[in-house]
C-alpha cells in the first residue's frame, strides 16, 4: 500500500473517532460508543423504574424500530393492550419525540443515557424513566 493511502487511511479513522467521541455524549453516558444512537435505540425496551419507584406489577415495553414507528405495550394484572407510534430525534439528537397514533397524544423525552442496554429518559415533568433492553 502506498504510504499516501496509509495516510489517509489514518485520516479518515481519526475523523470517525472524533466524530464519535463528540456526538455520544448524553449526561450520564456513554463517553465513547461505535454504534449510532439510532442503532442503540433501536429495539424492546422494558420500563424498570419511573422516578426511582418500581412499576408493582405494571410491565411497560417501548419497542423502537429504525424506521421511526414503534409500539408501545403494557400488561396490568392480566389487562394490557398496545398502541403504535411514530418517534423522531429532536434538539440535535438530545431528545426523542413519540406521537401515539390515533391520538393528540406526544410526549417528548430528554435522554440522560443510551447505552446498548440502558436507557434513562426524562419525561416533561421531569421524572427520570429507567428502561432496559430485552
Amino acid at each position: 500500500m502506498k504510504a499516501s493511502h496509509k495516510g489517509t487511511i489514518a485520516a479518515v479513522c481519526t475523523a470517525v473517532v472524533v466524530f464519535n467521541f463528540s456526538s455520544c455524549k448524553y449526561p450520564e453516558g456513554p463517553k465513547f460508543t461505535l454504534k449510532t444512537k439510532t442503532a442503540r435505540l433501536t429495539g424492546e425496551w422494558e420500563v424498570q423504574e419511573i422516578d426511582g419507584e418500581g412499576l408493582d406489577g405494571v410491565e411497560y415495553i417501548f419497542e423502537f424500530d429504525k424506521d421511526g414507528t414503534g409500539e408501545i405495550s403494557f400488561d396490568y394484572a392480566g389487562y394490557g393492550g398496545s398502541y403504535d407510534f411514530e418517534w423522531e430525534w429532536e434538539d440535535d439528537k438530545a431528545a426523542i419525540s413519540v406521537d401515539i397514533e390515533d391520538s393528540d397524544d406526544t410526549y417528548e423525552f430528554e435522554i440522560l443515557r443510551l447505552t446498548n442496554d440502558e436507557m434513562i429518559l426524562e419525561d416533561e415533568d421531569k421524572e427520570e424513566w429507567e428502561l432496559e433492553k430485552q
